[in-house]
């Protein structure tokens, strides 16, 4: 099965006050650079979405040579962006979503959801980590929820078909706090830098 990865990088970032994925980690990264790293590590057939009018992160994903698709709409919601990505991946068999304001989730993890996501002996639509029995990020979504994703509309992302799926949803857990750790505001990354120091 070919699986496709998605970094969502297209958000607004009000609750942060500035454009939180350009801000920097304790390693020096910025946030989606180390989002997007994770993910390229883990699953090589990857691409991230960012907005049409995020010039400064254009060219840090442009230097960081990180495959991107634009999103001209991203502003009517985390949907949009999600569409983005999907429209332009339609021959994916599945895909791994992830998130540009989750920097610290190990690769491995994001391997185990692709392999998941790929087996064909695991009759299950949806793939997601836990993390001591709390659900994160990312999520790997089959192919056959095609229909229900190009019908999303606002900020949920796919937050309400995830939902709708809980029976065909298969927990994988974790020992990975990082995909239940987004940040969202200046505290949240004053918190992370100073575990890391």
């Amino acid at each position: 099965m070919m699986i496709t990865g998605i970094l969502l990088a297209a958000g607004l970032s009000s609750r942060f006050g500035s454009q939180k994925l350009i801000a920097t980690l304790p390693s020096g990264l910025p946030i989606a650079v180390a989002s997007w790293r994770a993910l390229k590590e883990a699953h090589d057939n990857s691409i991230a979405v960012i907005r049409h009018d995020d010039a400064i992160l254009k060219i840090i994903f442009e230097r960081e040579k990180i495959p991107f698709l634009i999103c001209q709409d991203a502003h009517l919601g985390m949907a949009r962006s999600l569409l983005t990505g999907i429209q332009n991946t339609l021959d994916s068999d599945g895909w791994i979503i992830a998130l540009g304001d989750m920097p610290l989730i190990d690769p491995e993890t994001i391997k185990i959801i692709a392999k998941a996501t790929s087996d064909q002996e695991i009759r299950k639509l949806v793939f997601r980590p836990t993390f001591h029995k709390k659900p994160g990020n990312p999520i790997g979504l089959r192919s056959t929820l095609r229909d229900e994703l190009m019908a999303l509309r606002g900020d949920q992302g796919a937050r309400e078909i995830i939902k709708n799926h809980i029976n065909d949803t298969h927990f994988i857990p974790v020992e990975d706090e990082g995909i239940i750790k987004d940040i969202d505001t200046q505290q949240d990354l004053e918190t992370i830098s100073a575990q890391r120091n």
